[in-house]
Protein backbone atom coordinates (compact mmCIF):
# COMPACT_ATOMS: atom_id res chain seq x y z
CA UNK A 1 0.00 0.00 0.00
CA UNK A 2 1.69 3.18 -1.11
CA UNK A 3 1.06 6.47 1.72
CA UNK A 4 1.85 9.77 1.24
CA UNK A 5 2.47 12.20 3.84
CA UNK A 6 0.14 15.06 4.04
CA UNK A 7 2.44 18.01 2.86
CA UNK A 8 -0.11 21.05 4.32
CA UNK A 9 -2.72 22.48 2.12
CA UNK A 10 -4.10 25.76 2.38
CA UNK A 11 -7.58 24.33 3.39
CA UNK A 12 -5.53 22.60 5.90
CA UNK A 13 -3.51 25.93 7.38
CA UNK A 14 -7.06 27.30 7.29
CA UNK A 15 -8.57 24.44 9.40
CA UNK A 16 -5.55 24.63 12.05
CA UNK A 17 -5.99 28.62 12.30
CA UNK A 18 -9.36 28.29 13.69
CA UNK A 19 -8.62 26.17 16.72
CA UNK A 20 -7.82 29.66 18.24
CA UNK A 21 -12.20 29.83 18.51
CA UNK A 22 -12.63 26.75 20.59
CA UNK A 23 -12.87 26.64 24.44
CA UNK A 24 -14.04 24.02 26.31
CA UNK A 25 -15.84 24.53 30.44
CA UNK A 26 -15.99 21.38 32.87
CA UNK A 27 -19.15 22.22 34.64
CA UNK A 28 -19.57 20.70 38.51
CA UNK A 29 -22.65 22.44 39.02
CA UNK A 30 -25.43 22.49 38.61
CA UNK A 31 -24.80 17.95 37.26
CA UNK A 32 -26.78 15.48 38.59
CA UNK A 33 -25.47 12.56 40.58
CA UNK A 34 -26.28 8.42 40.33
CA UNK A 35 -30.10 9.17 41.80
CA UNK A 36 -31.04 12.01 39.45
CA UNK A 37 -30.46 15.12 41.89
CA UNK A 38 -28.86 18.55 40.96
CA UNK A 39 -25.37 18.42 43.12
CA UNK A 40 -22.20 20.00 42.68
CA UNK A 41 -19.48 17.39 42.26
CA UNK A 42 -15.92 17.59 43.70
CA UNK A 43 -13.00 19.16 41.30
CA UNK A 44 -9.94 16.90 41.38
CA UNK A 45 -6.04 17.91 40.90
CA UNK A 46 -5.69 15.72 38.62
CA UNK A 47 -8.51 16.69 36.87
CA UNK A 48 -7.24 20.03 36.19
CA UNK A 49 -3.57 18.78 35.26
CA UNK A 50 -4.65 16.36 32.65
CA UNK A 51 -7.67 18.35 30.84
CA UNK A 52 -5.31 21.31 30.76
CA UNK A 53 -2.65 18.91 29.05
CA UNK A 54 -5.17 17.76 26.31
CA UNK A 55 -6.49 21.29 25.76
CA UNK A 56 -2.63 22.48 24.93
CA UNK A 57 -2.34 19.32 22.93
CA UNK A 58 -5.69 20.01 20.71
CA UNK A 59 -4.59 24.00 20.89
CA UNK A 60 -8.19 24.52 22.79
CA UNK A 61 -8.18 28.56 23.64
CA UNK A 62 -9.49 28.06 26.87
CA UNK A 63 -10.11 25.79 29.93
CA UNK A 64 -13.57 26.82 32.34
CA UNK A 65 -13.71 25.50 35.72
CA UNK A 66 -17.08 26.09 37.00
CA UNK A 67 -18.00 25.33 40.94
CA UNK A 68 -20.14 27.41 43.04
CA UNK A 69 -17.34 25.82 45.99
CA UNK A 70 -15.45 29.28 47.25
CA UNK A 71 -13.05 26.23 48.81
CA UNK A 72 -12.56 24.23 45.58
CA UNK A 73 -11.94 27.41 43.51
CA UNK A 74 -9.59 28.48 46.04
CA UNK A 75 -7.92 25.03 46.17
CA UNK A 76 -7.50 25.45 42.22
CA UNK A 77 -6.52 28.88 41.81
CA UNK A 78 -3.45 27.97 44.18
CA UNK A 79 -2.70 25.00 42.34
CA UNK A 80 -3.00 27.07 39.17
CA UNK A 81 -0.78 29.74 40.82
CA UNK A 82 1.91 27.02 41.61
CA UNK A 83 2.72 26.10 38.32
CA UNK A 84 2.35 29.38 36.30
CA UNK A 85 4.10 31.96 38.48
CA UNK A 86 5.61 29.56 41.61
CA UNK A 87 8.25 27.35 41.97
CA UNK A 88 6.72 25.13 39.54
CA UNK A 89 6.78 27.26 36.50
CA UNK A 90 10.88 26.93 36.56
CA UNK A 91 10.59 23.37 37.91
CA UNK A 92 7.50 22.41 34.69
CA UNK A 93 7.51 25.66 32.31
CA UNK A 94 5.63 23.20 29.80
CA UNK A 95 2.96 22.01 32.38
CA UNK A 96 2.63 25.55 33.56
CA UNK A 97 1.93 26.91 29.82
CA UNK A 98 -0.85 24.19 29.64
CA UNK A 99 -2.52 25.41 32.86
CA UNK A 100 -2.62 29.35 32.01
CA UNK A 101 -5.49 28.03 29.33
CA UNK A 102 -7.74 26.99 32.94
CA UNK A 103 -10.08 30.05 33.95
CA UNK A 104 -11.81 29.01 37.46
CA UNK A 105 -15.36 30.41 37.40
CA UNK A 106 -18.41 30.26 39.68
CA UNK A 107 -21.02 29.44 37.77
CA UNK A 108 -22.54 29.48 34.27
CA UNK A 109 -23.34 33.03 33.76
CA UNK A 110 -20.16 34.40 35.02
CA UNK A 111 -18.31 32.19 32.61
CA UNK A 112 -20.69 33.10 29.65
CA UNK A 113 -19.58 36.91 30.22
CA UNK A 114 -15.80 35.97 30.46
CA UNK A 115 -16.38 34.34 26.72
CA UNK A 116 -15.61 36.97 24.09
CA UNK A 117 -17.88 37.02 21.69
CA UNK A 118 -21.17 35.16 21.09
CA UNK A 119 -20.37 31.57 21.57
CA UNK A 120 -22.12 28.89 19.84
CA UNK A 121 -23.17 26.39 22.94
CA UNK A 122 -22.49 22.66 22.35
CA UNK A 123 -23.18 20.29 24.96
CA UNK A 124 -22.22 16.77 25.65
CA UNK A 125 -24.59 13.45 26.95
CA UNK A 126 -24.11 10.26 27.16
CA UNK A 127 -27.81 9.95 25.65
CA UNK A 128 -29.30 10.81 22.53
CA UNK A 129 -31.04 14.41 21.69
CA UNK A 130 -32.55 14.04 18.75
CA UNK A 131 -33.78 17.63 18.70
CA UNK A 132 -30.41 19.34 18.87
CA UNK A 133 -27.69 16.37 17.65
CA UNK A 134 -24.33 17.75 16.57
CA UNK A 135 -22.52 15.28 14.15
CA UNK A 136 -18.63 15.60 14.59
CA UNK A 137 -18.48 16.42 10.78
CA UNK A 138 -20.80 19.60 11.44
CA UNK A 139 -18.87 20.40 14.60
CA UNK A 140 -16.14 20.69 12.56
CA UNK A 141 -17.41 23.07 9.74
CA UNK A 142 -18.62 25.52 12.23
CA UNK A 143 -15.60 25.66 13.54
CA UNK A 144 -13.58 25.83 10.38
CA UNK A 145 -16.12 28.85 9.44
CA UNK A 146 -15.41 30.80 12.40
CA UNK A 147 -18.20 33.15 12.18
CA UNK A 148 -18.73 32.78 16.03
CA UNK A 149 -16.86 31.26 18.68
CA UNK A 150 -17.58 27.57 19.97
CA UNK A 151 -17.99 26.65 23.71
CA UNK A 152 -17.80 22.91 24.48
CA UNK A 153 -19.79 22.28 27.66
CA UNK A 154 -18.76 18.68 29.62
CA UNK A 155 -20.90 17.94 32.78
CA UNK A 156 -18.88 16.33 35.80
CA UNK A 157 -21.19 13.32 37.95
CA UNK A 158 -23.93 11.64 35.98
CA UNK A 159 -24.20 14.76 33.41
CA UNK A 160 -25.05 18.76 32.92
CA UNK A 161 -28.84 19.67 34.22
CA UNK A 162 -31.76 19.80 31.90
CA UNK A 163 -31.13 23.56 32.91
CA UNK A 164 -27.35 23.60 31.09
CA UNK A 165 -28.81 21.34 28.55
CA UNK A 166 -31.67 23.56 27.58
CA UNK A 167 -28.78 26.78 27.34
CA UNK A 168 -27.14 24.48 24.54
CA UNK A 169 -27.97 25.11 20.42
CA UNK A 170 -26.50 21.68 20.02
CA UNK A 171 -25.64 18.52 21.61
CA UNK A 172 -22.59 16.19 20.21
CA UNK A 173 -23.36 13.45 18.88
CA UNK A 174 -22.30 10.62 21.94
CA UNK A 175 -19.70 8.69 22.35
CA UNK A 176 -20.32 4.98 22.01
CA UNK A 177 -18.21 1.53 22.35
CA UNK A 178 -19.37 -2.04 21.61
CA UNK A 179 -20.71 -2.74 25.42
CA UNK A 180 -23.73 -1.29 27.03
CA UNK A 181 -21.79 0.01 29.70
CA UNK A 182 -21.65 3.74 29.22
CA UNK A 183 -19.68 6.05 31.93
CA UNK A 184 -16.66 6.96 30.71
CA UNK A 185 -14.64 9.20 33.10
CA UNK A 186 -14.58 13.02 32.25
CA UNK A 187 -10.83 13.14 31.17
CA UNK A 188 -11.43 10.42 28.84
CA UNK A 189 -14.76 11.88 27.57
CA UNK A 190 -12.90 14.93 27.07
CA UNK A 191 -9.38 13.38 25.16
CA UNK A 192 -12.20 11.03 22.87
CA UNK A 193 -14.06 14.12 21.55
CA UNK A 194 -11.05 16.60 21.19
CA UNK A 195 -9.73 13.78 19.29
CA UNK A 196 -12.18 13.07 16.78
CA UNK A 197 -12.65 16.87 15.78
CA UNK A 198 -9.19 17.98 15.76
CA UNK A 199 -6.86 14.99 15.36
CA UNK A 200 -5.43 14.22 12.17
CA UNK A 201 -5.14 10.18 12.52
CA UNK A 202 -1.44 10.17 12.38
CA UNK A 203 -0.88 12.68 9.45
CA UNK A 204 -1.27 10.58 6.48
CA UNK A 205 -3.85 9.38 3.76
CA UNK A 206 -4.15 7.16 0.90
Amino acid sequence: MNRQKKTGSSSERSWRTSLGSVSIAIIHYPVYDKNGDVVATSVTNLEIHDIARTCMTFGIELCYIVTPLARQREIAEKLIHHWTDGYGSCYNPARGEALKKVVIRAGVDEMLEHVTGDPIIVGTSSRERPDKTLSYSEIQALIEKGTRPVLILFGTGWGLSTEVVDRCEKMLMPIRGTADYNHLSLRVAVGIILDRIFGERGGYHE
